[in-house]
């Protein structure tokens, strides 16, 4: 494909100067990881073993490694929002502050002949999120990129989420099931909002916990599942449980818990199922429909291309755009194939 960025059918978004992101490409040189979430880790063994370096926020790559993955170090390369590499050409590569999860970036490449940017998962553009304006290329996450898909404000939904723990919480113990990252968010929100239960995590969740607290994500009152504190605080009856999402179908039956997951999918109210014992409950850390345009209108791009790998809705998406901004845009890949 001529295209200078682009996104190709296993999901790696294509950079010049060999450069892939989020998906292995054959050929890459320097592969970027912008966040930790499986969609953006896409064949990430075989850059390891294929690439030169694996590129990622110091945030990334500790919580890459405390998640098993065995990159060497000789092969690790942190990079903060805001530094740059300089290639041997001139060309450079920098990393752009995102709102998603821990250690979310945006990427940007330039060079003497074309600037081309990916946004990675993104939300609130101009406050968490640094809007990237005025380069050639934009490839774009556009996973609410239907007109339909504009939520109410996110501090009523927090403060419904809030309300909804403090109540069950008066009846009893709670597992909460949440993505890697997302987890850590909504425990400092909790306890920004005055809920000081103790926190007993998933062992998983914990080494992410631990990665976290060296920068800066501290929290009171957490312990590992299984070890002598955290059994000894479930006697008391009083405690959040923090499960990985993955683990939801296999546990909500538990006995004596209340069951809140927490989806990033776009849902309008928090939803009980299961006679009142299980809630979902939608915090996104997507862009909604409105951030999206906002994004756009504000970057204008001289080419936007959509991610047609991770949303369903980027061929409408990418129509929008086209006849209401007078912005020209494209999808990739026009196919996905699920295996490589």
């Amino acid at each position: 494909m001529s295209l200078p960025a682009y996104v190709d059918i296993y999901g790696a978004i294509v950079f010049p100067n060999n450069i892939c992101i989020d998906g292995h490409h054959n050929g890459c040189l320097y592969r970027v990881v912008t966040h930790i979430h499986a969609d953006h880790t896409i064949h990430i063994d075989r850059s390891i073993t294929a690439s030169r370096y694996i590129i990622a926020s110091p945030i990334t790559l500790e919580m890459l490694l405390a998640l098993g993955y065995n990159i060497p170090k000789s092969k690790s390369f942190k990079l903060n929002y805001d530094e740059v590499i300089d290639f041997y050409d001139g060309s450079k590569l920098r990393f752009v502050k995102a709102e998603h999860i821990p250690g979310t970036t945006q990427v940007l490449y330039e060079d003497k002949d074309i600037v081309v940017a990916y946004t990675s998962d993104f939300k609130s553009p101009g406050r968490g999120t640094e809007i990237i304006a005025d380069v050639d290329v934009l490839v774009i996450d556009a996973t609410y990129g239907d007109p339909r898909f504009s939520r109410a404000d996110e501090d009523v939904i927090w403060s419904e989420f809030v309300k909804l723990v403090r109540k069950l919480m008066s009846m009893g113990p709670i597992a909460l099931y949440a993505y890697y990252g997302k987890a850590q968010d909504v425990m400092v929100r909790l306890r920004m909002e005055g809920i000081d239960a103790p926190f007993i995590l998933s062992p998983a969740h914990w080494k992410l916990y631990r990665v976290l607290s060296r920068f800066g994500y501290e929290i009171n009152d957490v312990f590992l599942s299984g070890s002598a504190e955290a059994s000894e605080i479930e006697r008391t009856g009083w405690y959040i449980e923090v499960h990985h999402t993955s683990r939801f179908n296999s546990l909500k039956r538990v006995y004596g818990l209340k069951h809140i997951f927490l989806t990033g999918r776009y849902i309008k109210t928090i939803m009980s199922r299961d006679s009142g014992n299980t809630w979902i409950v939608g915090i996104s850390g997507h862009a909604d429909f409105n951030e999206l345009i906002y994004y756009v209108d504000n970057a204008r791009p001289r080419l936007l291309v959509v991610d047609g790998y991770r949303s369903e809705y980027a061929h409408r998406f990418s129509s929008y755009v086209r006849e209401n901004m007078g912005i020209e845009s494209i999808v990739t890949p026009m196919t996905v194939s699920l295996s490589f």
